[in-house]
């Protein structure tokens, strides 16, 4: 069951995801574009984080109440763990990462996968030791159109589609069907996204709050 858009009131609200360094060249502040991942995210229907803190260590395991925040793509072709290792980290793995090398730095006790995609303070880099980031199964699916806010951490879905960025850094990275990319916050988000025909097109506005109309298929 994909939990409520409306967040307890316990929640702090969502943190602000402006760019920082990932923003500026060569002391030039890079001007946010028109309807950008972050707006787009931050737009969205946002999901109960309290409905997220349940997974299972093994795909056929059994589920339990976990620490951390942990979420799947509606296809769960794409599951995505946080909190839940002191790495200060987003962590996911999906099917269509593919290729990543395995770090120069990795130790022999590294369970090297190209699969895993992390990101953090440092931005976002494809492939990692699986022993260090644990990924947990079968964790509740973030619904087509909603977006999830943990600390700096933002994500939302399009169909089985991922987005996320970070707020520190101003960078992110995309799952798709095409693969893996890492993104910036600020830069324009693709028209597919923003529900349109093409790039050239002005996004879909509601009257109540201009907000981009976010697909919820």
């Amino acid at each position: 069951m994909i939990p409520g858009t409306n967040a307890p009131s316990t929640e702090s609200p969502a943190p602000s995801l402006s760019p920082t360094s990932a923003s500026r060249t060569v002391g030039i502040r890079r001007t946010e574009a028109p309807w950008s991942y972050e707006r787009v995210i931050k737009a969205a229907p946002r999901a109960s984080n309290s409905g997220f803190q349940v997974g299972a260590t093994s795909a056929d395991g059994r589920t339990s109440d976990v620490s951390g925040f942990h979420f799947s793509t509606p296809d769960r072709g794409v599951r995505c763990s946080t909190g839940n290792n002191g790495a200060d980290a987003l962590v996911c793995v999906g099917e269509h990462v593919r290729g990543a090398k395995r770090a120069a730095d990795a130790t022999a006790e590294c369970d090297w996968q190209a699969d895993y995609v992390v990101l953090d303070a440092n931005g976002p880099k494809a492939g990692a030791c699986a022993n260090s980031y644990p990924v947990l199964f079968r964790s509740r699916i973030l619904g087509s159109g909603r977006a999830i806010n943990v600390d700096r951490f933002a994500c939302l879905t399009d169909s089985d589609d991922l987005y996320c960025v970070e707020s520190s850094s101003g960078t992110g990275f995309a799952i798709t069907a095409n693969g893996y990319s890492a993104i910036r916050a600020d830069e324009r988000a693709p028209a597919s996204l923003l529900g349109l025909d093409s790039d050239a097109d002005s996004p879909t506005v509601n009257n109540r709050n201009s907000s981009p109309v976010v697909p919820t298929r």
